[in-house]
């Protein structure tokens, strides 16, 4: 059993984040700190078996948030970003190898 709170904290303090730098996403609708942290201030199974909370999202800034993602009933929180197109700009393009021949 553990603490949803506290999972969320460990992951936090992981990346040297607080509650002050992210954005708590559920079912696509921001929620309050505050309102994360009293509501789902409870504990649960994080072992296989079914699943709890798959619709959170920790949004950190426009390219990088935390999703929460689930493999046969195991949940974790999961580091997701946008690819930054600059750093592509300069390579050449995959589509034309393919059509320029």
């Amino acid at each position: 059993m553990i603490n949803i709170i506290d999972e969320v904290g460990e992951l936090l303090n992981e990346y040297n984040l607080n509650l002050n730098d992210v954005i708590f996403v559920f079912n696509e609708n921001v929620v309050e700190n505050e309102d994360f942290l009293e509501k789902y201030d409870v504990f649960y199974d994080n072992g296989w078996g079914l699943c709890n909370f798959t619709n959170i999202q920790i949004v950190i800034d426009d390219y990088t948030w935390f999703e929460r993602t689930s493999y046969d009933g195991c949940e974790k929180f999961v580091l997701k970003a946008h690819p930054l197109l600059s750093k592509y700009q300069n390579r050449e393009s995959h589509t034309e190898y393919f059509y320029e021949r």
